[in-house]
């Protein structure tokens, strides 16, 4: 039975939409307010956030995403999401997505990796996709153009300039040189 058919004939497995516009708008508020234990409280004890600009890219248990929130608050401290849309549901599962807005100015280290602060103010778009057990988020997606935020806080050259095209010919040699 497809997930439309399922919908229809009433064998919907997924999640109410209140709860996901609802739990959403929660998660937003708990980001927003750089307290990582408003965070945590959304989420189960073994939690599995993905976050492709974090080292590994996945991050397991509330004390590796109590680090991730921390480094992340420490480089850009007034960052600020907003949402767009409503929450999108899986019909076929207990998951949902939203898409966002952040606002923020990188005045802190981003350690991981370890780039100094730039200064610069930085304005990006990406999408949060949830998945949910016993009414709390057992697993976190989020997919943005950290390239990018990068080019925006400064770390690397503007998409189409100069540096760009310098930095994509060392690239090129790195890889010509690594071939040998």
């Amino acid at each position: 039975m497809s997930a439309t058919a399922d919908v229809m004939s009433g064998n919907w497995r997924g999640i109410d939409p209140s709860f996901a516009e609802q739990f959403s708008e929660n998660y937003a508020a708990a980001w927003n307010s750089h307290q990582p234990e408003q965070v945590l409280a959304l989420m189960t004890d073994d939690v599995v956030y993905e976050d492709a600009a974090w080292p590994g890219g996945e991050i397991h248990g509330r004390a590796g995403v109590r680090a991730f929130l921390e480094a992340t608050w420490r480089a850009i401290p007034d960052m600020k999401l907003t949402l767009e849309n409503s929450a999108l549901l899986d019909p076929a599962g207990p998951r949902a997505a939203r898409y966002w807005h952040a606002t923020a100015t990188n005045t802190g280290r981003w350690d991981p990796p370890g780039l100094l602060a730039t200064g610069r103010r930085i304005s990006f778009q990406g999408g949060t996709f949830l998945e949910f057990r016993d009414g709390k988020v057992c697993r976190v997606r989020v997919v943005y153009d950290a390239a990018e935020l990068l080019r925006q806080a400064g770390v690397l050259p503007k998409a189409g300039s100069r540096g760009e095209r310098l930095a994509f010919l060392a690239a090129n040699l790195r890889t010509r040189l690594h071939r040998r």
